[in-house]
């Protein structure tokens, strides 16, 4: 029974070191209703520290997201997109126990530690009200793989989804508990 809750665990722990962490925040007192159009800040864009793949991405996806809340790409939209990235290093340590006994010996302890760097990528977007030149909604994805050139397409395209169902903001409806 215990090889088996370790088991799970692990798995667990494991899924939660490469999970997307998402967030957002609003400005509560704008109606939403009332953007219909969006024009991506392509100098934001052209100012990323990423290759124009990674850039060519990034757009693609965020306008597909956009796309699929019902908003319509302008030259001169009702909401200006900008987008911030970033990435940090982080340094990951593995344990590698070992617990038995040769022939009854008793029981010892002995390990393995491996450490390696990787980096994790963050991705900002803000969504500006074009007339005021005031931001009204931020959503932020963090824990991307960013040395994983294999699949960074579609997780860029999850990771953009997984922000945007937070758009656009439902009132949270009052609860007496």
């Amino acid at each position: 029974m215990k090889p088996i809750i370790f088991l799970i665990t692990g798995i667990g722990l494991l899924m939660t070191g490469c999970a997307i962490h998402t967030s957002y925040d609003y400005d509560k007192t704008v109606d939403f209703s009332q953007y219909k159009t969006f024009t991506v800040y392509q100098e934001g864009i052209d100012q990323l520290k990423l290759n124009d793949i990674d850039k060519n991405r990034i757009v693609r996806a965020l306008t597909e997201q956009l796309k699929s809340k019902g908003l319509t790409a302008s030259a001169d939209g009702d909401l200006t997109v900008n987008v911030l990235a970033s990435s940090r290093k982080v340094i990951n340590v593995d344990n590698d126990p070992y617990w038995g006994g040769p022939w009854g010996w008793g029981y010892m302890w002995s390990g393995t530690r491996t450490v390696y760097e990787s980096r994790e990528g963050k991705i900002t977007i803000h969504l500006v009200d074009a007339k005021k030149n005031v931001l009204v909604w931020e959503g932020i994805a963090d824990g991307l793989d960013v040395g994983n050139t294999g699949n960074k397409e579609e997780q860029i395209g999850k990771a953009l989804q997984k922000v945007f169902t937070y758009y656009p903001p439902k009132e949270k409806k009052k609860s007496y508990y």
